[in-house]
Order: structure tokens, then sequence, then C-alpha cells
């Protein structure tokens, strides 16, 4: 017969699942509206990724207090394993689960962890609510969530001391911390000793099924979202995230993504597993400038609270889409629910997302690379700005002239097609159409061709290529736009046009191997003409010159003595946190005599944007801080004589960034490595 006890628990553990089954199948119900994604292919990959990023937290060591969190993170595993003899024991006092109830060396490892989790929590409190940083929300639920871990931890010693007095179980031999508790009951009773750990059992039992019923109705879905959201992370280069469209499909009514049910369901998990620690605001340069992006707030408030409200709405009416929804359907919804139709009705961009948030991401990748349960936030940029393009018109009108001299003169330069070997008249360069079988092919870019302060770069690179005996040629007339910052500025229809000419071209001279100076065409021609036909080898130019030095093709002269120079060195975000390319740079500069080459505070995958990213290049930045200024400040608070940079549009960002910056007395200036490596051959 079961007892009373067992009765009552059997209810409340009953009332608590279903509890917990009802919520969490309401949010997998939400997500099941997302458009389909294939993110189960490569297991074995994606199951190392969950082990490095989720049982071992890799990303989250990258600070201080991803240690913390580590700690946390396996004490709650072992905090939730203990529950089994402890609830077990509870209601069998006679029954021991094997090994986990038996063995002192489990006990001895969960009170460490327990403890350690209990100082993480002390520290996370005097972090979030004394030291208070902006990246922390003080909210209730947040309050709420670690009264309850503490309750949690401090009921199951309480409950574990006075059985280590009342039954001297081997099982806690090593178990300090129950040892430690067990002191405050000495000299009590038995009777005493049943009676506090028949209301401290109780208590804990309650708690954790309040905390079971808790986790899927608040923010801290992450803690169930996560893991899964770190297994089904993209396993695709950082450079090659954005999905190519298909344009011709005639199905098709809605390009991008102007409703929260055409994110994919992969997006829309981003929603529920971001845990609110701050990281991509702390980094992001549109945050910081002062600029209404915020990516934290854009997952886990603005797309998050949109998705519930929404889909809670299409969910009870039986909805997969609102695309196919008249004004008609809209009043007959509102007969019944005034309510439910207004929120049908609200537009993604503009009523939950502003369109000064959506111009504002520079694409640097900063706040998807630094995420510790791998959000991918830039693609659902990039969807929303391929809707207001390709559907609405509706973008700057910087962009409108940019997009159109690509259109007529194959670059945002709005420079004649003809002038874009210009750059080279004086150094004997042969053109792809009359060389024969070169082994290079190298990508000039845009800003390289018509930029004047880019063709130097341009310029240098040609003449250490030369004077290494590399086999290259440059396309000349026949090089196109490569399209990169179309597709970011969501014109996809213009990328396409121009990838597949570019394409063509490439394919038809049979070009294998590509050397460019710009990270933006790097990233291109190396991560996203595959998608549509062009498979190269691209190697950026940096990493070619470092190459033919320790090959021994190319010799320094070692006589050729330069200015002393203090550089400080700014990462690109296509080079740096798009390609992890971090050293080539650095090596070129080490290898030139008289350079001192020292880091910024924000360097390497936490580098600042210098904010020409995401089409940015082409608009005007009325909102907050100029990014570039901020990243100029960075430099200058450095002393240097120089800053290194390795990407044409950061050079001209950090330029102009230096004229408002700087004081002219000092004569800070801004150079690529290649440059002064020209200078010593």
């Amino acid at each position: 017969m079961l007892s009373l006890k067992l009765i009552i628990f059997l209810v409340l553990t009953g009332l608590a699942v279903y509890a917990f089954v009802h919520a969490l199948s309401k949010k997998i119900r939400i997500l099941t509206l997302g458009a389909k994604e294939n993110r189960f292919d490569n297991p074995r990959k994606r199951l190392k990724n969950f082990i490095v990023n989720v049982l071992l937290q890799g990303k989250m060591l990258r600070e201080f207090y991803g240690y913390i969190h580590l700690f946390i993170f396996w004490g709650f595993i072992f905090i939730a394993l203990g529950e089994i003899p402890f609830m077990v024991e509870g209601l069998f006092p006679s029954v021991h689960v094997p090994l986990l109830g038996t063995s002192p060396y489990f006990y001895l490892i969960k009170d460490i962890l327990s403890t350690l989790v209990f100082v993480g929590l002390i520290i996370g409190v005097i972090r979030r609510w004394i030291v208070k940083p902006k990246r922390l929300y003080r909210t209730p639920e947040a309050a709420i969530i670690v009264i309850l871990i503490f309750l949690v931890i401090i009921t199951e010693w309480l409950t574990s001391g006075a059985k280590v007095v009342l039954d001297a179980n081997s099982a806690y031999n090593l178990a300090f911390i129950y040892h430690l508790f067990a002191g405050l009951y000495q000299g009590y009773s038995a009777e005493t000793l049943s009676v506090i750990i028949e209301i401290c059992w109780w208590t804990h039992v309650l708690i954790i099924l309040g905390f079971l019923v808790y986790i899927p109705n608040s923010k801290h879905m992450h803690l169930l979202a996560s893991p899964f959201n770190g297994y089904f992370a993209t396993l695709k280069p950082a450079g090659g995230q954005v999905p190519a469209m298909d344009l011709l499909d005639e199905k098709v009514t809605e390009y991008g993504v102007g409703r929260i049910e055409n994110f994919t369901w992969k997006q829309l998990l981003d929603c529920f597993s971001c845990g609110e620690c701050g990281r991509c605001m702390d980094n992001c340069p549109a945050n910081i400038s002062g600029k209404p992006l915020n990516p934290k707030k854009l997952l886990s408030r603005e797309l998050k609270d949109h998705l519930l409200e929404k889909g809670a709405e299409m969910t009870k009416l039986g909805l997969k889409s609102t695309a196919h929804l008249t004004d008609e359907d809209f009043r007959k919804i509102a007969k019944e629910d005034r309510e439910c139709a207004e929120i049908l009705q609200k537009h993604l961009i503009g009523d939950i997302f502003t369109r000064d948030e959506l111009w504002s991401c520079t694409t640097c990748s900063a706040c998807q690379t630094l995420c510790p349960v791998s959000n991918e936030h830039v693609n659902k940029i990039i969807d929303m700005r391929r809707y207001e393009v390709m559907n609405e018109n509706n973008y700057a009108p910087e962009l409108q002239l940019a997009f159109r001299n690509v259109e007529s003169k194959y670059n945002p330069w709005g420079v004649s097609w003809s002038e874009r070997a210009g750059w080279a008249k004086d150094l004997d360069i042969p053109v792809m159409k009359t060389a024969e079988n070169p082994e290079y092919l190298f990508w000039v870019g845009c800003a390289g061709s018509f930029d004047n302060r880019a063709k130097k770069v341009s310029v240098a690179t040609a003449k250490i290529l030369k004077a290494a005996g590399v086999n290259f040629a440059i396309l000349g007339r026949e090089e196109k736009c490569c399209g990169d910052f179309a597709r970011r500025a969501g014109n996809e229809y213009l990328f396409q046009f121009m990838a597949k000419e570019n394409v063509g071209i490439l394919n038809n001279y049979g070009v294998k191997k590509i050397i460019t100076t710009c990270p933006h065409c790097f990233n291109t021609l190396k991560n996203e003409y595959p998608e549509l036909g062009g498979n190269y080898e691209v190697i950026h130019h940096t990493q070619f010159i470092n190459q033919l030095i320790g090959e021994g093709k190319l010799k320094l002269n070692k006589d050729v003595r330069l200015p002393e120079q203090r550089i400080v060195y700014h990462d690109s975000c296509y080079l740096g946190r798009y390609q992890q390319e971090y050293d080539a740079p650095r090596a070129l500069f080490n290898k030139i005599p008289g350079v001192q080459l020292v880091e910024m505070d924000r360097n390497h995958d936490k580098s600042f944007c210098c904010g020409a990213g995401g089409s940015r290049m082409w608009m005007e930045e009325n909102l907050g801080d100029r990014i570039n200024n901020l990243r100029v400040e960075q430099a200058l608070s450095k002393d240097p004589q120089a800053i290194g940079a390795n990407c044409p549009y950061c050079i001209t960002m950090l330029e102009d960034g230096v004229k408002d910056k700087a004081k002219p007395e000092r004569n800070v200036h801004v150079v690529d490595p290649a440059e002064l490596i020209a200078k010593m051959i």
C-alpha cells in the first residue's frame, strides 16, 4: 500500500511534470512555425562541437567569468544526479541507489562542485547587482533563479547534514559539507532530527518542482535550448553562412524575412537559447557607438517576445503563415478576438525591429563569434534587409547610388569600367586575356582599382609579386565587383548577378588560385562563390607574402633602413573573425626592422570594427558616434606613429578617423604591411 507521503509526492511531481511538458510543448510548436533547414548533417562533427562548446564550455572560457560558469554547469549536473538518491532515500529510507547513493567519491565530487556553484553564485550576485555592468540586466527573473538555486543547494545541505548525525551512512564519509552542516545539529534528539529532515526534504522537493515549472516559462528556457543550439550550430565557415536565394523559383512571393515565421526553426531556436550574458552587446560596434542596435535585445527581447506573442496566436488558429491572410481575413479574426488580429498584423520591421536598428549593423560578426551558445545574429539582419530591399524597395538613398553604379559600371565608386586597370599602367602586368597560363590571378577588387589610397597597396603588392617571380595576371577591364556589399545590404539579386558574371569569366580562364588584398573580396571569392559554381584557392596578400618569404622566394634587402616607428595593429573583421587569420599581417610587420608592433586593447577576435562592413561603407553615419573615430581613439591611446591595417575599407575609415581625432603635429598615418615590405625589395 502506498504511503501518504509517496502519494503526495507523486501527485505534486505529476502536476509539475505536466506543467513543464505543457509549457515546453507550446515552445516546440512555436518553433515548428519556422522554415525548414537541414541541421542534421555530419553528426560526428556536431557531436564534437557539442562536447567542446557545451560539455566543456569552450566558448565560455574566453572570459574569466566563463570559468565560473563552467563550475556552475558541471555543478548543476552533479547536483541533478544527486537528486536521484536524495529523492529515493527520502521516500524509501532503506533503499540506496547504486553508485550515486553508495559512493563516497560521488558525494565528495558533488560537495566540491556544489560549493563552487554556491561561491560562483555569490560572485555572480556581486557582479550583477553591485558592480552592475551594462551588459547584464537586473530583472526579477534573474533574481528569482538565483534565489531558487541558492535554496536548492542550502536545503539539500541542511537535510543531508541532519542525516549524517541521525544515521552514519558510510557514503557520506568524504562529504565535507555534509559534515560541516552536521555540526549545526550536535545534541539534537533523534525525533527532532527526523522532523528537521522531513521539513527540509519537503521544502527541497517543492523548490525543485517549482524550478522545473519555472524554467520553460522564463528566460531560463536557455538552460534547455542552448545545448541543442550548440549541437545544431552551423558547420559552415564564418564567411560562408549567408544562404543563396533561389531567385528563379516562381512560387516565392516574398524575399528575405518580413515575418517572424519566415525565419528558419534554427534561427527561432536562437531566441530561446540566448542566456542574456551580454557578450554580444559588449562587443558590438553599433551598440558601443550609441546606435539603436543591441544584438542581445534583438534576440532575447524583440524577436523572442514577438515570436511568443505571434506564435501563440498562430498555433491557436492553426496557422503556419500569415502571408496569405487578406484584410477580410483579419476583419473576421478581429470580430472574434481583436487583440489576436492586432498581433498577427504587426510588422516585423517597423513595429518590432526598427529600420535604424536594421541598418546600424556592420556585419562585423563580433556578436556571433563571441556568443557562447552559438547564436547566429548576422544572417537574421541580412534576411530582414533582403525583405526591405527586394520587397519594399526601402533603403538609404546612398545605397541606391552604389547599387546603380555597380549595375552600370560594375563598381560602387561609379568610375568607368575601362579605368579598372589604370593603377597598373606603368607596371607591365599581364592581363588574363593575353597571359600565357598564369599560376595566380591577382584579384585587385574595386577599392584596389579605383580608390586612390587603396591603389598604393595594389601597386606595392604587384611589385612584391614581380620581385618574387610569381607567375600572375590580372583581369583588368573584365574584373567586376565581387558583390560583397550588395549581399550584405540585402540586394541578393545584384549580388548573384555580379557573382555569376565573375564566376563565368574565372571559370572560362580556368582560374584555380587567387590572391587578393581585400578581405571582403577574399571572403566572397573563397566562401560564397562555391555555392554559385566558383571553386578557387583564395589567399590574402599578407598570407601569400609571408609564404614567399618563408620559402625563400622573396628576399628582403637588409641594407634598407626604414624610419623606426611604433605601429598599433588593427584586425579587420573580414580577415580576422571571418577567416581566423590573425598572424600573417603581424608576422609581416615584425619582419620589418625598426617596427615596434603593439596591440590595441580590443584585438584578435575581440577587435573593434572600422565601421565600413555590411554596406556601411556606402551609407552616411548619422546616429551616435562615428565607429571609425572610436577605433582611432583606441589606437591613439597606444601613442603610435602609425596604425597597421590589412583591408582597403579599414584603411579608408581609419585615415578619416585620424583626420578627425589626431593632432596634425603627431603625423599619424595608416599603413598596410605590403607597403613597407615593397620598400625592402
